[in-house]
């Protein structure tokens, strides 16, 4: 008897929580994940020469 009762709750403990699973309203959705974020390139020096320049700002 305590088996087929053990057997029996474990198989309702499964239908419920396959139920619970199925009905939830993201599995009718599919959203696209947006894109990982992406780091800037690293300036060439030629670039990171001018931006130099830009910020000493000579003699003013």
């Amino acid at each position: 008897m305590i088996d087929y009762l053990a057997l029996g709750l474990t198989h309702v403990l499964i239908v419920i929580a396959l139920l619970r699973i199925f009905a939830r309203g993201e599995l009718d959705r599919e959203e696209v994940l947006a894109d990982p974020p992406v780091e800037p390139a690293r300036p060439t020096p030629r670039a990171a020469r001018r931006r130099r320049r830009r910020k000493e700002g000579g003699d003013a």
